[in-house]
């Protein structure tokens, strides 16, 4: 359990969202709908799929009572301190490009960060680093692909913005952007991403869309050239992180050849001296 540092939650006034909703009338984004706690907005998305479902509905939450990361790992974010949120797709791409969604995100929201005067690096398969001081873990994505009939994935994020700049005991990799000395309201930089992904969605289904991300990808890796150590269900794959593919996988190269990993939690080892 995380230390609760603020037992209150703050919800968004009306007004911001009526703002959000006004500025994304001509994106594919909206409605953009807050509620001030539920279990897990993926799952109500999902949940929510069908005919009557649009392409880019949002769902914000004051608070996740059963938020989870990817393999289904439980986590929970102290109430009023993130930015918590799931957009609900139909992509118009083949369905080899939609592990291309979690790092478009992810390249979305380093956007805005560095827009911020913040440095920030996308950690494989699903994280964004903060990379200067402090260092660390600011935010996760997970993407879901639903069971109904219509095609549709719902991706989330979990951006820590009001953490304490202590570190919390449970989380010791993990950072905010006020312990960066940053304070950017939650409302605003929800609206930042929806505008940023927007363009990476624009290109990923473009025909030379996953090449070019994946330029960019590698740009913003903070995976690419470390030695990795990557934890798989039935191995563990050890090795030098070299490439990313074009579909999203990671590329390790080791003595035993080259390994595209679609799956995986990657450990960074130091570099032996």
């Amino acid at each position: 359990m995380v230390t609760q540092m603020n037992p209150n939650s703050h919800p968004w006034p009306q007004k911001e969202i009526k703002k959000i909703n006004k500025t994304l009338e001509n994106s594919r984004f909206g409605p953009v709908t807050y509620v001030a706690e539920t279990g897990s907005t993926n799952t109500d998305l999902l949940n929510e799929i069908g005919e009557k479902t649009s392409d880019g509905m949002v769902l914000v939450a004051g608070h996740q009572k059963t938020g989870r990361g990817r393999l289904e790992r439980q986590w929970e974010a102290p109430p009023g301190t993130n930015l918590l949120f799931s957009i609900l797709l139909h992509p118009r791409i083949e369905v080899e490009r939609m592990p291309l969604l979690t790092p478009a995100l992810a390249v979305s929201l380093i956007d805005v960060l560095e827009r911020h005067g913040l440095q920030a690096g996308m950690k494989w398969p699903n994280d964004v680093h903060l990379t200067g001081d402090p260092s660390g873990k600011v935010a996760g994505i997970l993407a879901e692909v639903g069971n109904a009939e219509i095609p549709a994935v719902v991706v989330g994020m979990g951006c820590n913005i009001s953490w304490p700049s202590t570190k919390i005991p449970e989380l010791p990799d993990a950072v905010s952007i006020l312990a960066a000395r940053k304070n950017i309201q939650p409302s605003e930089l929800l609206l930042e991403i929806l505008l940023s992904f927007e363009k990476y969605l624009t290109l990923l289904e473009q025909s030379q869309g996953p090449n070019k991300l994946r330029e960019l990808f590698l740009k913003k890796s903070v995976t690419i050239g470390k030695k990795v150590s990557v934890q798989q269900p039935n191995k563990t794959i050890t090795g030098q992180a070299v490439d990313l593919s074009v579909n999203g996988a990671l590329i390790v190269e080791n003595s035993d050849g080259q390994h595209h990993i679609m799956v995986g939690d990657v450990i960074h080892l130091r570099s032996s001296t």
